[in-house]
């Protein structure tokens, strides 16, 4: 999950989760079943048939998270997943991302500048000039 969202401008919603799937042999009909389920799991089953200039920088950040977790991996890396929305998307899809990985037995490594992502963490380390600081 990336801070300035990384989906492909010309697809939908549907087609950018659906991705990650169809990248790795799915059918279409499985792909779009999956994603589309996990779509509606983040709040936007409305939103499937629009592309990324139609929704707002939360919801774009929400089909990230879908996108990541459609192939159920065990460990979801996220660089600054909220740097780029106001507070309350950044809470939402910090919310989310804990929740679904919570469900899903997910791990969450995040890097963070965000002291509300920090607090919500079971551990932190924290990075100065390329050290780990004690």
């Amino acid at each position: 999950v990336f801070q300035f969202f990384n989906l492909l401008p010309t697809m939908t919603a549907l087609e950018n989760v659906a991705l990650p799937l169809l990248l790795d042999g799915a059918s279409s009909a499985e792909a779009d079943a999956r994603a589309a389920k996990l779509l509606a799991e983040v709040g936007l089953a409305g939103k499937s048939a629009s592309f990324p200039w139609q929704l707002s920088g939360g919801q774009m950040q929400r089909v990230a998270v879908a996108r990541a977790l459609v192939a159920g991996p065990s460990l979801l890396l996220a660089d600054e997943p909220t740097g780029n929305l106001d507070s309350r998307s950044g809470a939402q899809v910090l919310d989310l991302i804990t929740a679904l990985a919570a469900e899903r037995g997910v791990t969450v490594l995040l890097a963070t500048h965000s002291d509300e992502a920090a607090r919500r963490a079971r551990g932190v380390l924290r990075l100065r000039d390329g050290r780990l600081e004690p």
